[in-house]
């Protein structure tokens, strides 16, 4: 009996002591599992997440694309006047960004440096830059004439009256300049002995001289036309440059303001082109056919003139849209008169046919 006791009590202590034994090793592996386990789990949330940001990379939208698009300051931008007010959407995800540019020289700058994809400018301007190697294309001519001779006094009916006639002219080699002397000679009118050509002063110090009657006859760009009438009543048109030039030209048109598009644009982007052309014609029609409204945005985007000068100007600014294909023989026309007067005016030659979009 007590031998039976003796055997339990060794065979109790003998398990105690493999349990103690093997109790770290148990401990052990079961932190083993548990770490593998858990490491399992980060993994899989890991994959998940990974998987979850991959699906929403995905879904991601694509980035804008921006263009830069400048009118001239004056009755060049009245034709984009209802574009800059309503920012029409010219594509999918695509920006359009519109300024006035203050001056000629402003826009060159912005030209060259690439700032601006689509610009208006004065058509000859358009031809130096062009002959001057700037990747530019002329898409459409958005403005015929815009000067007129004033003349107060004695009455000018004809070319022959200017005769022997003192007759201020703004910027010397400019394209007034260079126009009248054309239109001049073609009426058998010598600029050199027949007239006295004063280049003096500009249109603002010339339209106060003709307002105070301190000046007869002058060539005048509109909207200076206008406030020259409005405040002087003893002001006549004496001449419509358009209306010459057309009588000289068979009929055609002096296009003297045009469109430009960025070469790269005019590549890469040719179906966002076409939504601005068309964009750009819609708000030329506006502009002609609402002008009581038009003045308004011009006296708001402030390009030069009030709202009650701009409904008396608009109709004198002649706004018209004429596709590159169809104006290529005019703005040629033009630059080759321009060239034959003051080539440095144009770049030096007539563009070649890269110059038309």
């Amino acid at each position: 009996m007590n031998m039976k006791i003796m055997q339990k009590k060794l065979m109790t202590a003998f398990l105690v002591i493999l349990l103690l034994i093997c109790l770290p090793s148990l401990l052990m592996c079961s932190n083993d599992e548990a770490v593998k386990t858990e490491a399992s789990s980060v993994a899989g949330d890991e994959k998940t997440t990974m998987s979850n940001d991959t699906a929403e990379g995905t879904d991601s939208p694509i980035s804008d694309k921006s263009i830069y698009i400048a009118s001239l300051k004056g009755p060049t931008s009245i034709g984009m006047i209802k574009m800059h007010e309503d920012q029409p959407v010219l594509g999918e995800n695509m920006t359009a960004n519109y300024e006035i540019a203050a001056s000629p020289d402003i826009m060159i700058s912005k030209l060259l440096s690439g700032e601006i994809d689509i610009a208006t400018l004065p058509t000859n301007v358009a031809a130096k830059l062009y002959n001057k190697g700037i990747s530019y294309k002329l898409a459409a001519i958005v403005g015929e004439n815009v000067l007129y001779v004033l003349s107060q006094g004695e009455e000018i009916n004809s070319w022959q009256d200017l005769k022997n006639k003192k007759i201020n002219v703004i910027s010397k080699g400019s394209t007034p300049y260079v126009v009248f002397r054309y239109l001049l000679e073609e009426n058998n009118i010598d600029p050199k002995t027949d007239v006295t050509l004063d280049y003096t002063v500009e249109q603002i110090e010339l339209s106060q001289l003709m307002i105070s009657e301190k000046a007869e006859i002058a060539v005048l760009p509109e909207p200076f036309v206008t406030m020259v009438l409005a405040k002087n009543k003893n002001v006549k048109l004496a001449f419509d440059f358009g209306k010459e030039w057309s009588i000289l030209k068979n009929g055609q048109a002096l296009p003297m303001s045009c469109l430009m598009i960025s070469s790269e644009l005019a590549q890469n982007d040719p179906e966002i082109i076409a939504a601005f052309l068309e964009k750009y014609k819609e708000s030329i029609d506006w502009a002609n056919n609402n002008i009581a409204d038009a003045s308004k945005l011009v006296e708001k985007f402030k390009i030069g003139m009030d709202a009650a000068t701009a409904q008396e100007a608009i109709p004198r600014c002649n706004i018209k849209y004429t596709d590159s294909s169809q104006a290529k023989n005019l703005v040629n026309d033009y630059i080759k008169t321009l060239l034959d007067f003051s080539p440095e005016d144009v770049g030096g030659k007539i563009p070649d046919e890269k110059f038309y979009y």
